[in-house]
């Protein structure tokens, strides 16, 4: 999806808090443990794939001074509307992370919720790598998740709705296993009144090994320092459906 969202953006925090909170402060525990674990001190970050901007405000809430990057417009408008006032240490960007350009340097990456999972290939993904270690300071760290193989196999082999009082979606999914590329048909009824609208778009992702992960990080100068599969759903039966990796930027 070079363009980003357009459908999701129009519900995707009325979507998110439907699962009692959204993925951002689901995830926040285990950045802040990661960063306490490499002695990660507040200071600039970029936000990768920063969505609706719920992560880049919860760490400005911790003294960080964030940069956040989101392919999709609606997305970027739907995270400055949530800005306080003008001196709040927050900048949202609409760019292609494939193509990012960051004013400065900063000391901490993240890029979250399958968000490089989207990415078509692997020579997209070591274009984006190299883009966020270019953003990077020299040491900097790199934090960032991916769904698994588990995950498409569990949870995009089969069809699912979200009904709110606002809107209905249906997600119609499937899991190409040889060609590793999951799809998912999304069709949006959003409330109007006493109408509904629909709207639809296709989610695309693709698993990436994580031999291939490692060797494209290492590629561009990464050191991985930390790669292990997590559940954050709460439903121990789903499994562990994501990987979480911890990568450094070479210091010279």
């Amino acid at each position: 999806m070079p363009q980003g969202y357009t459908v999701l953006p129009l519900v995707y925090d009325r979507w998110q808090k439907g699962y009692g909170k959204d993925y951002s402060g689901l995830i926040l525990p285990r950045v802040l443990a990661t960063l306490r674990a490499f002695d990660v001190r507040p200071g600039t970050m970029l936000d990768l794939a920063c969505g609706t901007g719920s992560l880049a405000l919860h760490m400005e809430r911790r003294r960080w001074k964030v940069w956040g990057v989101d392919g999709s417009p609606l997305m970027i408008e739907a995270a400055r509307a949530k800005l306080r006032g003008p001196r709040v240490p927050i900048r949202f960007l609409r760019q292609d992370m494939r193509e990012l350009r960051l004013p400065e340097q900063v000391d901490l990456a993240t890029c979250l919720f399958d968000s490089l999972n989207h990415l078509p290939g692997r020579g997209d993904l070591l274009k984006t790598f190299r883009a966020v270690a270019a953003s990077l300071k020299p040491g900097g760290l790199f934090v960032f998740d991916l769904n698994n193989e588990r995950c498409f196999m569990k949870l995009w082999t089969r069809d699912s709705i979200v009904r709110h009082r606002d809107f209905t979606m249906f997600f119609q999914n499937m899991y190409d296993r040889p060609r590793r590329t999951a799809y998912s048909r999304v069709t949006l009824f959003l409330r109007n009144g006493d109408f509904y609208k629909q709207a639809e778009e296709i989610v695309c992702e693709r698993y990436f090994p994580r031999a291939l992960v490692k060797e494209l990080l290492e590629r561009v100068g990464f050191t991985v320092l930390r790669v292990e599969d997590f559940n954050f759903t709460g439903h121990p039966e789903v499994g562990r459906i994501k990987t979480w990796w911890v990568a450094r930027k070479a210091d010279g």
